[in-house]
């Protein structure tokens, strides 16, 4: 009987230590980030999906309009996600190429039989997991993204990939 309540102890104690430490990342980003932006920007704004006919429905759109489609596939309690929209998504370097581009999030945070056969079927191991769909409509399989990048990463990547604007010269 012992041995099964320093057993249960351990793991309740293991359990808040683990919370703590969450809850304690996250309010620290949350107060860092007013502070370490010189000047306010939003980040561009996007469609919110929840299913996969609402994601092919907006990446035909994207087709359509000849856009590439950025498709971020994010949940509300993943740390790293929130850093994107927070740090990477803000930044003006990297809002001025998104802001050309058709921007899908794709809301996994309620952990649905759905999100999961959604998750299966555009081949989404973790989050957060960034696409990018070519204005042909097919997705630029090399382009992905798993896990954080900062701004000046994510700019490297676009060009990488080419996935910025061409800017027309005037003459």
């Amino acid at each position: 009987m012992r041995q099964r309540r320093r057993v249960a102890l351990t793991a309740g104690l293991l359990v808040a230590a683990l919370g703590a430490s969450a809850l304690y990342i996250v309010r620290s980003q949350q107060a860092t980030v007013p502070a370490t932006t010189s000047h306010t920007v939003t980040a561009p704004t996007f469609v919110i999906v929840n299913s996969q006919a609402a994601l092919e429905a907006e990446l035909a759109k994207a087709a359509t309009n000849q856009q590439v489609a950025f498709v971020d596939y994010y949940a509300d309690w993943c740390i790293p996600c929130k850093q994107f929209a927070q740090k990477t998504f803000t930044d003006p370097a990297v809002a001025k190429p998104l802001s050309t581009m058709h921007r899908i999030k794709v809301n996994l945070s309620e952990n649905r039989p759905e999100d999961f056969a959604l998750m299966r079927s555009q081949a989404v191991a973790g989050l957060p997991t960034l696409d990018f769909w070519l204005p042909t409509g097919e997705r630029n399989q090399a382009a992905r993204i798993i896990g954080f990048l900062p701004p000046e990463a994510f700019l490297a990547h676009l060009n990488e990939h080419a996935l910025m604007p061409s800017v027309k010269s005037k003459e």
